[in-house]
């Protein structure tokens, strides 16, 4: 939450964590911003992994098997009328964020949101989780979007990643130690 809470102080914009569970996203921490207007989304929400930027982080670091399964299955019903409706289409959009390490989605959740993701990562390099910063498109362009959001989402998940390996080596130093 503290890296959550700088990043929003930062950009002011909203900030969340989220896993993949099934074919959608849960929100496992949120922090929105402090504007009048905002979205109500909570820790507990879910939504469809297609159509968010996490969830497209978390489906991109899937392997090819279980992403041919679930393409297979899921409902890529249109959201939107910018929401990526064609499995093949979407595959190619998870190769070009596993090849680029992040995610955006321009208004294919909702019209007028924007959000990018990154993926965090557990000490032994897999994604766990996702973590994300959006904005109203009226208000920020995609350009804006790209370049004045993305740097610091980036610097949030690393730093993220780093508190989240050094509590695994404080962890595992503990029960070396008993």
């Amino acid at each position: 939450m503290p890296h959550l809470e700088e990043l929003v102080e930062q950009v002011r914009e909203s900030s969340s964590v989220s896993e993949l569970d099934g074919e959608d996203v849960v929100y496992i921490a949120r922090v929105p911003t402090k504007r009048i207007m905002r979205v109500t989304i909570s820790v507990g929400t879910r939504f469809p992994a297609y159509a968010t930027s996490m969830g497209r982080v978390l489906l991109a670091a899937q392997p090819d098997q279980w992403l041919d399964e679930y393409l297979a299955a899921v409902n890529l019903r249109g959201l939107t009328g910018h929401t990526i409706t064609s499995p093949d289409d979407l595959r190619q959009e998870l190769r070009n964020i596993r090849d680029r390490g992040w995610a955006m989605v321009d208004q294919e959740l909702e019209e007028g949101l924007r959000s990018l993701a990154a993926p965090i990562r557990d000490g032994d390099g897999q994604v766990i989780a996702a973590v994300n910063v959006s904005a109203p498109a009226g208000r920020r362009s995609l350009e804006s979007v790209l370049d004045d959001l993305l740097r610091p989402l980036l610097a949030t998940a690393e730093r993220i990643e780093r508190d989240l390996a050094g509590a695994r080596a404080s962890s595992g130093a503990r029960r070396s130690a008993t």
